[in-house]
């Protein structure tokens, strides 16, 4: 497991944390946003987020970092994490260790998972997200469930992600748009498809649409873990699985161990489908050049799984206070509007509650070629299975398939 080391975004010698008592969770429903914000003022704030994603790390150091030394005069500290697991585990760890106080967090980019975890081992500081001014603007159900765990008011919703998979249509003039079909499909094109092993977070995704298709996207999925739902549609998922693992690229015997490899592996040809978490992936290599422009996207007719990733305050937390703060400004509709124009990703925010003005800059947000539009994705947006379903896929994955 890769350590990590805190990357000082902007350095102020002169910024102190403050030296008044930390609020509490309890005290947090009486307290008035205005003091809080005011508690905030000065204060570093430790921010522990995935680091793979470039556009976003440079947004952290430059707009993010700066609005909020601007309006609050905070100091945005970042974690880069190459695993959220790392955290978990260090916050595990601390409090095995009686650690309770003054902890090196102050917030966590966080889901499924490890949110799950996290919440079991009661490592997380709330519930806070109601109090939150700008919690207004996203959906009751970005609210209420991460992977089928209820959030409680334990994590804030930030980013939303939705699968996509890309083609080449100087290659295929038509993708199958559902499971069954691209089972014939591969079957059709030997060594022209492959996914990404698991458990990268990707390649778990792509099992869990086979899952989900053979379970009739039934919505006890999303209900708690139940067994015999689990035990009908795994049967199924794992025979496809295997009935096709021959006809994949190099046979099957490997697969690509990150996103990085099956998109070099698309782009050198070598295969006829890459897939991504983040919709406008294909758009961002486009321009980059490693994707040619004939590069689309497309969803599966029953849908394509989407979730939302959160922003949570650990247990010990130095500073609840200033988390407090930087997690509602990165939920505000200027900050959401900046950072899906940098990267060109999804828009988090309901549209519906957007001021006129504010809905005519979301509706110009630029979308590159091979990006679907907004509503598209949310026509075939498919919730997350509950994240028992996870690690009992991706095992019986390990022990059925890859090992056979």
């Amino acid at each position: 497991m890769r350590r990590f080391a805190a990357v000082a975004l902007l350095a102020i010698s002169a910024c102190k944390q403050a030296e008044s008592p930390r609020l509490t969770p309890a005290e947090l429903p009486n307290t008035p946003w205005d003091k809080i914000a005011q508690a905030a003022r000065g204060t570093t704030v430790t921010f522990a987020m995935w680091a793979g994603d470039e556009e976003r790390n440079r947004l952290f150091r430059s707009s993010v970092s700066k609005s909020l030394l601007r309006e609050y005069n905070m100091v945005l500290h970042v974690v880069p994490l190459a695993d959220t697991a790392d955290v978990i585990n260090k916050l595990l760890n601390e409090k095995g260790a009686g650690k309770l106080q003054k902890g090196s967090i102050d917030v966590v980019w966080i889901n499924g998972e490890n949110f799950r975890t996290a919440k079991q081992a009661k490592l997380l500081w709330g519930p806070f997200a109601d109090a939150l001014p700008n919690i207004r603007y996203y959906d009751d159900g970005a609210r209420a469930r991460d992977f089928g765990t209820s959030v409680d008011g334990y994590e804030a919703p930030w980013q939303r992600a939705q699968f996509v998979m890309a083609y080449d249509t100087s290659r295929v003039t038509e993708p199958p748009r559902s499971i069954d079909a691209l089972g014939s499909w591969i079957k059709a094109h030997p060594g022209r498809f492959t996914y990404v092993a698991p458990p990268d977070f990707t390649g778990s995704a792509f099992l869990r649409h086979i899952l989900l298709h053979f379970g009739g996207y039934s919505a006890g999925f999303q209900a708690g873990f139940d067994a015999k739902l689990y035990k009908d549609a795994s049967e199924k998922a794992i025979q496809f699985l295997t009935e096709i693992k021959p006809y994949l690229w190099r046979r099957g015997d490997t697969y690509p161990s990150t996103l990085k490899e099956l998109d070099r592996a698309f782009a050198n040809n070598e295969v006829d489908f890459a897939m991504s978490y983040t919709p406008s992936f294909a758009s961002t290599r486009i321009a980059r050049g490693e994707f040619p422009s004939s590069v689309r996207t497309f969803l599966f007719d029953r849908g394509t799984i989407g979730n939302f990733s959160y922003l949570a305050i650990p247990f010990n937390a130095s500073n609840p206070e200033g988390a407090l703060v930087a997690i509602n400004h990165l939920l505000s509709v200027e900050q959401a509007l900046d950072l899906s124009e940098a990267s060109q990703s999804q828009f988090p925010i309901s549209l519906d509650k957007l001021s006129a003005t504010e809905r005519k800059r979301a509706d110009a947000l630029r979308r590159g070629p091979a990006t679907m539009s907004n509503e598209e994705l949310a026509a075939h947006f498919a919730n997350e299975p509950d994240a028992g379903y996870l690690t009992r896929l991706e095992q019986d994955w390990l022990d059925k398939v890859l090992r056979r």
